[in-house]
């Protein structure tokens, strides 16, 4: 942990880090259900093909991907208790079996599938990047140009680094401003047609409130570029390894 950073900080970037676990396991999660959907409920298939069309070829196709599927389940079963027998068997029929009525209430419940998943994805990723690159801001990994630490006297380089974080912050700030403009004319959208506009067109949510995650995570950035810009005029020297920079090598104190 840096000396320089606060307990708001820290705090902060705890959060970060849980909203950015829960956005990827709903991504995650949304992108499979649908990819699943469809793979259950096409009509042409390879095994399709093999038994021709007819309701009897539908049930014939899935009977042997099952069957497929159940050698796969029943195999890594096997390989992880060492053992096979009836038990592993039954195991290994019962997991295809639950997953075969889940998928088959999923399809009842929703038979046009997650429409919306991939819009929602889209949007969730971009909370992800900008909470990614405050959270590489928090933890000293963002993009520098180390050989600039090598190159300045050691009494000049606080402030070439102070300048240089002055800088980047208040480019971050510009770009949240911009973001805030964005937002701004999205959220126009949305009011002045009582919310018919302004919407994802798979998925009804406001696009104001997806692109939140832009200012968000430009503004802290632009923060933290700060705050270090005032720890470096005080001397605070950073002297990261690239490597360490990229989160591919532990820090000296680690090893």
């Amino acid at each position: 942990m840096h000396p320089s950073q606060n307990r708001l900080d820290r705090a902060i970037h705890t959060f970060e880090k849980r909203l950015t676990a829960a956005c990827l396991v709903v991504m995650g999660a949304v992108v499979a259900l649908d990819v699943a959907h469809r793979f259950w409920t096409r009509q042409q298939g390879l095994f399709a093909r093999v038994y021709g069309g007819g309701d009897f070829a539908s049930y014939a196709s899935k009977l042997t991907g099952g069957a497929i599927v159940l050698a796969f389940v029943y195999g890594a079963l096997r390989t992880r208790g060492r053992s096979g027998g009836f038990n592993t068997f039954a195991r290994a029929l019962g997991i295809v079996l639950g997953a075969v009525v889940a998928l088959e209430l999923f399809v009842w419940i929703l038979p046009n599938g997650l429409v919306w998943s991939q819009t929602l994805a889209l949007a969730l990723m971009l909370w992800v990047a900008c909470l990614g690159a405050s959270m590489a801001a928090f933890e000293h990994r963002h993009l520098a140009l180390d050989l600039g630490s090598k190159l300045w006297p050691k009494k000049a380089l606080p402030y070439a680094q102070a300048f240089g974080h002055l800088i980047t912050g208040l480019f971050c700030a510009v770009l949240g401003v911009l973001a805030i403009y964005s937002i701004k004319a999205h959220f126009s959208d949305y009011v002045d047609t009582d919310g018919a506009g302004g919407i994802f067109a798979a998925l009804p949510v406001p696009k104001w409130i997806a692109f939140m995650g832009m200012p968000v995570g430009f503004f802290v950035m632009a923060a933290r570029f700060l705050a270090q810009t005032k720890h470096a005029f005080q001397g605070e020297v950073e002297e990261d390894d690239p490597l360490q920079m990229l989160g591919l090598n532990k820090p000296k104190d680690d090893q």
